[in-house]
């Protein structure tokens, strides 16, 4: 099933692939999500190509009813960015993939990161939400799509704190 966001960042496009890079914004995204743990790790450097692999363990209590028998109590989502070099204005184009651990469901996805100003950018994520289940798939999927677009817009919030954890 189709996926669209468009996230508003408090960051130029430069500080926002920075940002993803950093290891204290994994732990601002666990704090935001709610995760009980949360790990990254960097190849590469915003100064040039980079991928960060990040695995978030999240409770269930507000995934979707008909979605919490296959995932039990917690969830553990294992997700890769990997971003192209920027462009002159900071931009960069990217792809995403999020594999929920034990479950046949996913998220593919591609990334823009655009510069709107010194102090905003913005990412769209263009994706497909599949959930490999003979018969249930296509309703998991839409009872899907609202917790993983919350799940995805929460990225707003922790960029704002990392902003102001950084100013500060």
């Amino acid at each position: 099933m189709k996926l669209r966001e468009t996230l508003t960042l408090p960051l130029s496009a430069r500080s926002a692939a920075e940002m993803y890079a950093d290891p204290e914004y994994t732990e601002i995204r666990r704090r935001t999500l709610g995760a009980t743990h949360a790990e990254s790790t960097l190849e590469g450097s915003p100064a040039g190509t980079f991928t960060v692999r990040t695995e978030l363990s999240m409770p269930t209590d507000r995934v979707p009813d008909m979605v919490r028998p296959f995932v039990g109590s917690s969830v553990t989502i294992h997700e890769e960015q990997s971003w192209s070099a920027a462009q002159p204005d900071g931009s960069r184009e990217g792809t995403m993939r999020l594999d929920v651990a034990g479950t046949p469901a996913g998220l593919t996805a591609t990334l823009r990161l655009t510069s709107a100003g010194e102090q905003s950018s913005s990412v769209e994520i263009d994706g497909d939400l599949v959930a490999k289940i003979p018969l249930l798939g296509p309703r998991l999927e839409k009872a899907a799509i609202p917790y993983v677009s919350t799940v995805l817009r929460a990225e707003e919030r922790s960029a704002t704190t990392y902003r102001e954890a950084a100013a500060g």
